[in-house]
Parts: structure tokens; C-alpha cells; sequence
């Protein structure tokens, strides 16, 4: 792929996507739109945590996009473990749930991005261009299942101001 944008004339460098998601079809889906972006570059692809784990140390992966339910393990824990081996690499989870739980454990655990399985192809690629600037990425459904909770806690007296330092 970086080929073919040097004999386009560009000398743009790709950053390195590595798709985690033990469903084989879900990885080529995700990796097909990816491609389709001229700075981005699925490197590697896992469909479990050990798979991850080595393709993110060979293949200089900047950022993993990681199912939260894998086999055997969560994408919590393999967050963990992926930014313990590679403390530069950015995570992206990508869940069907959005629950509080998951997206407080995938915070947590180093992931700096959560966006549900319902969005579109835009929102993740949007995700994945966040996190490669440095930000951090809810999608929309996240962001306003966020909002309305910070919301009622704010009506009912029971939100702390410190977050706002």
C-alpha cells in the first residue's frame, strides 16, 4: 500500500492500524474501509490477544482497534497488557455495548477511544483520526448517554465542579 502512494507522487506516511476482533469477517470489513483512507495502513490483524501482542511489538502498530469481547479474554484486558508492552500505542475499543462499565474499564485500562458497533464507517474513521491527533474519542451515542447522566447528576445537586479543573 505505501507503494502505491510513492508511484501516486505522495511521500505521506502511512500510520499503522492493527484490527483485534476474534470474528474474521468483522477484521476484513474493518480493514477494507480503512484501506480505503490514503494515510492509513492496516498492518496486522489478530483474532486473539497473543496474536495481538506480537503483531503490536513487530509491526510498530500506532493504533490497535480493539473488540471489547474476545475469546477467553475482554478487550479491557488485552488493553492492558497491549499498552504495558507498547505504553505509545493508541486503543481504540469497539463494542456493541455501551454500558458504563465496559466504557469506564476501557478508560481505564489505557484506551483513549470507545465507539459502538452501531456507528458507521465514517464515525470510526473519524475515531481513528482523533486518536492518531492525540484526543480522546466517545461516539455519538456514548457522548450522549455520557451527557444526559452528567446532566441529571448536575439537576439533582449531585455532580463535584473538581472535574472541570
Amino acid at each position: 500500500m505505501d507503494d502505491a502512494r510513492e508511484q501516486h507522487g505522495t511521500s505521506q506516511v502511512s500510520k499503522r492500524i492493527m484490527i483485534v476482533d476474534d470474528h474474521p469477517v468483522v477484521r476484513t470489513g474493518l480493514a477494507q474501509f480503512i484501506s480505503q483512507e490514503p494515510d492509513l495502513v492496516v498492518c496486522a490483524e489478530a483474532g486473539n490477544a497473543q496474536q495481538a501482542f506480537e503483531a503490536a511489538e513487530k509491526q510498530q502498530v500506532d493504533l490497535a482497534i480493539v473488540d471489547m469481547l474476545l475469546e477467553n479474554t475482554t478487550g479491557i484486558q488485552v488493553t492492558k497488557d497491549l499498552k504495558l508492552r507498547c505504553p505509545g500505542l493508541r486503543v481504540l475499543i469497539l463494542s456493541l455495548s455501551d454500558e458504563r462499565y465496559y466504557i469506564k474499564g476501557a478508560f481505564q485500562a489505557g484506551a483513549r477511544g470507545y465507539v459502538t458497533k452501531e456507528e458507521v464507517a465514517e464515525e470510526i474513521i473519524n475515531a481513528i483520526r482523533q486518536l492518531l491527533d492525540g484526543k480522546i474519542y466517545l461516539s455519538g451515542r456514548v457522548a450522549l448517554k455520557f451527557t444526559r447522566k452528567m446532566l441529571e447528576r448536575i439537576r439533582a445537586g449531585d455532580f463535584d465542579d473538581s472535574v472541570w479543573e
